[in-house]
């Protein structure tokens, strides 16, 4: 009799451990609760809580932002209509609460200027046939540049369309172009004296394959088709860089064009690797993270914080008019900020994540003075 009791106890405790886990599977998740400003809960007790649920749904916030991706005209003008609009670059930049940029310069009269207001972080944008060291010490010491930029891109085609360029510029020698320039003897003494400077390479590394129209991408499948090598191997030479100088920051725009697995993997190996969110980190209007994509992304966020910095891709404009207009370029500049700034606030990182994402990184790698933020 005891042991049919002992049996029998033992049938109802596992049936109703069955039924619990039943019950507890079929319930649903406990919605997504974003974080909340870090003095919504001290208003709670403070003054006898007298302020007591006043703003109890606030979110973390920054004043103030810095973008680390932003581009001077690249069309042909006088030099005055240049000054001007990278005067207006930088306003209508503040209208949206980014206080200081990385205005990629292609030229020393854009670097002067950009050095003179002293308002933004001069970079200079080198050609990917140009890695004088004279020049690169020169303008740091004369223009105080803050970075160094390349682009890939004119690689990828001038080997696809078998063309020869004078390299480096201004040797007189003609070579064709491949992607192996970009380690050669030449720029990786460049990279040494970057890294021996303490100046960043922002760097436009790999192309996307196919087009990506949601972002404004085009196709690039036809050059990627005929060239002898595939975005693995250009990463590969990357890599080689980053371990050759261990103390150069590089920063990957666009995130190299990989995703946040692949990107996480690469940041293990290599504690030197940033990337910015220009291009894959942006929602349109009327366009929401549903909760388990934010599931997905948030955790590299938080996870790589450090690494990551706020950029947009802006410049003032894609055309090429004779002169400036305020207006063009305020709505310009909007719609290349606002779907990068909704993409991050959709996150809803923790505030100390996302100070870093939005200014502190960028301000520790392009040694640019703390941005005027209220608490943040």
């Amino acid at each position: 009799m005891k042991s049919f009791l002992l049996y029998l106890g033992i049938i109802v405790l596992v049936l109703w451990n069955i039924s619990m886990e039943t019950r507890l599977a079929r319930k649903a998740d406990r919605p997504f609760q974003p974080p909340l400003d870090l003095h919504v809960a001290a208003r709670d007790t403070a003054d006898s809580g007298f302020s007591r649920e006043y703003g109890f749904y606030m979110r973390p916030y920054c004043n103030f932002w810095s973008d680390a991706h932003t581009h001077t005209h690249f069309a042909d003008l006088s030099q005055d209509e240049r000054d001007k609009e990278l005067v207006m670059l930088h306003n209508a930049m503040y209208e949206l609460e980014i206080v200081n940029c990385a205005v990629f310069c292609k030229t020393e009269a854009d670097l002067a200027f950009v050095d003179s207001v002293g308002k933004d972080a001069p970079v200079w944008y080198a050609e990917f046939n140009d890695p004088d060291i004279e020049k690169l010490r020169y303008y740091h010491e004369r223009y105080h540049i803050r970075a160094v930029k390349l682009h890939n891109t004119p690689v990828f085609y001038g080997e696809f369309r078998g063309e020869e360029v004078e390299f480096p510029l201004g040797s007189g020698k003609m070579k064709p172009v491949t992607i192996e320039m970009m380690v050669s003897p030449e720029w990786m003494s460049f990279f040494g004296v970057c890294e021996e400077l303490g100046l960043p390479v922002t760097w436009h590394t790999n192309n996307r394959y196919g087009p990506s129209p949601y972002n404004f991408g085009g196709d690039n499948s036809k050059c990627w088709e005929a060239l002898p090598y595939d975005n693995f191997y250009v990463l590969s030479l990357i890599e080689r860089i980053l371990d050759t100088c261990p103390k150069l920051s590089l920063i990957l725009c666009h995130q190299g064009f990989m995703g946040y697995t692949r990107l996480a993997e690469l940041f293990k190996k290599h504690p030197n690797l940033y990337i910015d969110t220009s291009a894959g980190f942006m929602l349109h209007d009327g366009d929401y993270l549903t909760d388990s994509e934010r599931a997905r992304i948030r955790p590299f966020f938080i996870t790589w914080a450090d690494r990551i910095l706020f950029g947009t891709d802006a410049n003032a404009w894609w055309e090429t008019p004779k002169t400036i207009s305020e207006h063009e370029i305020r709505r310009h500049i909007y719609n290349h900020v606002h779907p990068f700034k909704r993409f991050i606030q959709q996150l809803y990182l923790p505030q100390e994540v996302l100070s870093k994402v939005a200014h502190q990184n960028f301000e520790r790698l392009f040694n640019m003075p703390p941005a005027g933020d209220w608490f943040y």
